[in-house]
């Protein structure tokens, strides 16, 4: 029976390569990544053409696609790992950035813009025994949020990260969002990753809390997100990789009846372990 209460929920290779293409080539590693390369290997580069310039970086299991394609405007590319397809068009300015987090040791993805041959990647990770990496995927097309509480960390300070409050400078918690696929659509993925750069940090046992926030949905929901409307109780993917054990959770959000305000209080619901 619908109802507006909470249910509680139960239930990174250090890298960076530049993918040079024969004519055009871009290299952008950073001095913090440089140190330690390991190739991805990708077959099919070529195809892509002269005037394309792509950028392929690794840090930590997440993967970054970065690429400049003249007169590209609204092109699409999608990324195929395992089951998750990952989509976004080139902007007017040509440029097209998708990141994605690793889920193993070893992975291939396929890359594939239109109209030029896939191009198929391989990429090991060799310290993925040696990381922490919480990953929310999921596949309506609304919006969800990660809210992370880090060990002693409270809501709206130090130690709370979010795609609001990313961390990127590391100045306000152990780890960071460092992957922020947004809305999905036509079936493809939406995923929030938040990933801990120095392990050595982070207490044995972790301590990690984490909060989800049906940011379309609102705090006065109407149809279809709510009572039974076809997204008012989506379902998504909460993957933890702790020190190179995987737990995947398969878990759903709780229906709420339509115009009944939500409590602030109750917006962000508690995802247990």
């Amino acid at each position: 029976m619908p109802s507006s209460r909470p249910r509680y929920l139960t239930n990174r290779f250090v890298a960076a390569i530049a993918v040079a293409l024969s004519i055009s080539a871009v290299v952008l590693a950073t001095p913090r990544l440089a140190a330690a390369q390991t190739a991805v290997q990708c077959e099919g580069i070529s195809s892509v053409g002269a005037d394309t310039q792509l950028k392929i970086t690794q840090y930590k299991a997440s993967v970054a696609i970065e690429m400049f394609r003249p007169n590209s405007a609204n092109r699409k590319v999608e990324i195929e790992y395992g089951d998750e397809v990952f989509s976004r068009k080139f902007g007017t300015d040509g440029k097209i950035r998708i990141s994605f987090g690793l889920t193993a040791a070893e992975n291939s993805f396929v890359l594939s813009i239109s109209e030029t041959p896939p191009i198929e990647c391989k990429a090991n990770v060799p310290d993925f025994n040696r990381l922490y990496r919480a990953i929310l995927r999921w596949h309506d097309p609304v919006q969800l949020d990660l809210n992370v509480l880090e060990p002693g960390g409270q809501m709206g300070s130090t130690g709370h990260i979010s795609p609001t409050r990313p961390n990127t400078q590391l100045n306000q918690g152990l780890g960071q969002i460092d992957v922020l696929n947004n809305r999905p659509t036509d079936g493809t993925t939406g995923e929030i990753s938040y990933v801990v750069s120095d392990l050595a940090s982070l207490p044995q046992g972790g301590g990690m809390r984490f909060r989800l926030d049906y940011v379309t949905r609102g705090s006065q929901p109407e149809l279809p997100y709510c009572d039974e409307g076809t997204l008012a109780a989506p379902q998504f993917e909460l993957i933890i990789i702790d020190r190179g054990v995987v737990n995947t959770r398969k878990l759903g959000m709780n229906r709420v009846r339509c115009r009944e305000a939500i409590p602030e209080a109750s917006r962000l619901l508690p995802i247990r372990q």
